[in-house]
């Protein structure tokens, strides 16, 4: 009697333990994955290019996706404007850019060198940029956009972008392609 006490205490104490060792094992493998080097590196790189903050429009916010040193001596800066609001957001029509070609009114700022950027033109005058005239935003929907701009001298790392209805993301970082 006691054997069969002894083995079924022993079946009842696996049937317990195992699991959980097992639970124990997979969050140790999970958190070794989750630490690793790569890992930790990517989060960093996306953490300290893509900015997010609100418009001055209801419901429109702006995201600074990057800013990428090109070849060629110049950069380029991508965005992303989204509309979460109920309403149609009618941005050419709520500030400066009647007709105006919206990316064209990106710029960024090289504190270092107290330097004003403002975007590439064509021999025809036109913005080396997204077209974004007459740009409206139906509700749930976003418009991504991009512009080129001269580089920075090469010791210049940081820049302060500015987007149009937006406070300025200062302290990016420009990557490198």
């Amino acid at each position: 009697m006691k054997t069969i006490t002894g083995s079924l205490k022993m079946t009842l104490l696996l049937s317990l333990l195992l699991p959980a060792g097992i639970a124990l094992v997979t969050a140790n493998v999970r958190a070794q994955e989750s630490s690793s080097p790569t890992a930790g590196n990517n989060a960093a790189k996306s953490e300290t290019i893509t900015q997010k903050t609100d418009t001055e429009w209801d419901g429109v916010a702006v995201e600074l996706t990057s800013v990428t040193r090109g070849d060629g001596d110049t950069i380029t800066i991508k965005f992303k404007y989204t509309n979460s609001g109920s309403k149609k957001a009618i941005i050419h029509a709520l500030g400066q850019f009647h007709g105006d070609n919206m990316a064209e009114h990106v710029y960024y700022v090289d504190a270092k060198n107290k330097k004003k950027y403002l975007v590439i033109k064509d021999a025809e005058g036109k913005p080396v940029a997204s077209n974004m005239t007459y740009l409206e935003l139906e509700a749930g929907t976003s418009r991504s956009g991009w512009a080129k701009f001269p580089a920075p001298p090469a010791g210049v790392d940081k820049i302060s972008v500015y987007l149009p209805g937006a406070p300025p993301f200062e302290g990016v970082t420009i990557a490198s392609p």
